[in-house]
């Protein structure tokens, strides 16, 4: 019962030094310290979410000096400033559980400060904010939560912090986040390395924190809860993507499937086939939605392309075909792509045909590659075959040139592009294509347009 006592002691002296958020107001005292007892109650474990004071028996009790205080202090001494209301034991990654304080700034100007504890001594600063305007007055640690907010399995820890100046009350977030390189899309951005403040350490993982995050949240209004920040990581990401001119492929297909009412509008001739299918054309990381309408009895096909521009806007990208004349036959689930490879990156030459009805005694067959550059769908012309029906017994007249009007056998017509492209050096391969009917869209609200889109992409 002894120990119990003495853990009440070091209880209501946290709450005694506490006060309301700040340090030192009401006792004058700026040599405050926090103490805690090594008890049967001490030491318990906060788990995800938001945190409070009577959550974690840190306030309250009954008055008992005890005995083996322990006293947290930094350079041999006492720490000033803990507010024990918004200070938890938690089990930490790679810390094991440890006590996280919170310590108000002097004067009550400025940011507050973050620390571990244990066994009576501080073991390590969380990463501070210089930048902070010195002429804030910090009012109080609104939250305190444990949670993985960038979803790579480490616990990470976020608190909620309110200023003023003058009659303005704000609430600003900071997060402190577990080392994990996986998710340090500074080393995809190196400009963003001066919005990240670390705190390497010796006995731990190391924590840090991104002004750029905790400036984007302020902005969007996103810090009023520890809820509000919660599930923020996907859009944040999403906009350094886009101060960059890029986007998360969830992204661009939720703004696909958002601007539908423009690439899927009904087509009133050519409607045997109407489908549409996803694939990044040029490995930009950016997506391009091929359209395409097939029928009539010239088996005319027409395709549009669509892409994803720098502001995140939907936009048609220009093509090489002519008004007016047939265009390659694109609905294929499988063709034939040749590679080249070369500093500008890499280019994939899509084979495609194109069977056009002249007349009843005559067809035409097109063989050429589509290929993506700059924003543009260039197709180079390879060969074509004339076949004319005519004479009493309609037979069968062929006439076969490559695109520089030389004459091919019926043979070198069919493998034209192997030796075409094989003499240019590019590897040849096949890929596979989801065509969809754009009639399956119908009916859906965004969301579920934008999954059979995920879908068509993953596929």
């Amino acid at each position: 019962m002894k120990k119990r006592g003495m853990w009440i002691a070091f209880l209501l002296l946290l709450c005694c030094i506490g006060g309301c958020g700040k340090s030192g107001e009401d006792t004058g005292n700026s040599e405050e310290v926090q103490v805690r007892e090594e008890g049967e109650d001490a030491g318990q474990t906060v788990d995800e979410g938001t945190v409070s004071g009577a959550e974690t028996g840190l306030s309250g009790g009954d008055a008992d000096t005890g005995e083996n205080k322990e006293v947290f202090l930094e350079e041999g001494e006492p720490v000033a400033g803990i507010i024990a209301e918004q200070s938890f034991a938690v089990e930490l990654d790679g810390w094991g559980t440890v006590m996280l304080l919170s310590i108000a700034p002097e004067g009550n100007k400025g940011a507050p400060r973050f620390a571990l504890a244990r066994e009576g001594a501080l073991i390590y600063t969380l990463p501070e904010d210089s930048h902070h305007p010195q002429t804030d007055e910090f009012v109080e640690v609104s939250a305190v939560s444990f949670a993985d907010y960038n979803e790579d399995g480490k616990k990470d820890v976020i608190v909620l912090l309110a200023y003023s100046n003058g009659p303005d009350v704000w609430t600003e977030a900071q997060i402190f986040l577990q080392e994990n390189s996986d998710q340090m899309f500074y080393l995809d951005y190196p400009d963003l390395k001066s919005y990240r403040i670390e705190a390497p350490t010796e006995e731990g993982p190391a924590f840090y924190r991104d002004r750029l995050l905790e400036e984007y949240l302020l902005t969007q209004r996103l810090t009023d809860t520890v809820s509000a920040v919660m599930g923020t990581w996907t859009g944040y990401m999403d906009y350094v993507d886009s101060l960059h001119g890029s986007f998360s492929s969830d992204r661009q297909l939720a703004i696909l499937a958002k601007s539908r009412e423009i690439w899927a509008v009904p087509t009133e001739y050519a409607d045997e086939r109407y489908c549409f299918t996803i694939r990044d054309l040029n490995y930009d990381g950016r997506l391009e939605l091929i359209v395409a309408n097939e029928g009539g009895t010239g088996h005319y096909t027409y395709s549009r392309f669509y892409g994803i521009d720098a502001e995140g806007n939907l936009k048609e990208l220009e093509t090489h075909f002519a008004e007016g004349d047939s265009q390659p036959d694109i609905i294929e689930e499988q063709m034939t792509v040749y590679s080249s490879f070369s500093p500008e990156g890499m280019r994939d030459y899509f084979i495609v045909y194109d069977e056009i009805k002249v007349s009843p005694d005559c067809y035409v067959y097109r063989i050429s590659s589509l290929c993506m550059v700059d924003e543009r769908i260039m197709e180079t012309p390879l060969a074509s075959q004339t076949v004319t029906y005519e004479g009493e017994d309609y037979a069968a007249h062929t006439i076969s040139e490559d695109c520089k009007g030389n004459a091919l056998t019926e043979e070198e017509f069919r493998n034209f592009p192997q030796t075409y492209y094989s003499y240019m050096g590019l590897q040849k391969k096949t890929v596979s294509l989801c065509w969809t009917d754009v009639n399956e869209l119908a009916g859906m609200d965004d969301g579920e347009a934008a999954e059979l889109l995920r879908q068509i992409y993953d596929s």
